[in-house]
């Protein structure tokens, strides 16, 4: 099987708009894994809860386009890999509102030492 081109390559990590734009705090919010494949050596990695609000929280602004850009193989030199979002299984607790949704992640940034503010998630301290 031949090597992939470097339009084939483009066309594999094309994201579409919706999914271009959605921002990694939106993932967060909705319980979802962000998975990168490698489009050279086939390498898989995973973000869920943890790594979005350890390793790559500074990072938790950025769109999904962003962030694909920036993204390198820890294996290979490979760049621009294949993104997919995936059903983490998180979620504490079913979630039944929007305002529940945003509550409960506004409570998780809070415990992990995130300001929500800068991420457009307002929020009053406690005695204000």
């Amino acid at each position: 099987m031949p090597e992939p081109s470097a339009s084939d390559r483009r066309k594999a990590a094309d994201l579409g708009h919706q999914l271009a734009t959605t921002r990694l705090i939106d993932c967060l919010e909705h319980g979802e894994d962000v998975r990168f494949k490698c489009q050279y050596c086939g390498t898989t990695k995973t973000w869920g809860r943890w790594e979005l609000t350890t390793t790559h929280r500074d990072r938790l602004g950025m769109t999904l386009a962003e962030v694909q850009t920036k993204a390198r193989c820890p294996r290979c030199p490979g760049r621009m890999p294949v993104l997919a979002l995936l059903k983490g299984g998180y979620q504490d607790r079913p979630m039944p509102t929007e305002s529940a949704r945003r509550s409960w992640l506004i409570e998780l940034l809070l415990d992990c030492g995130i300001d929500p503010g800068p991420l457009g998630y307002a929020w009053r301290p406690p005695g204000e």
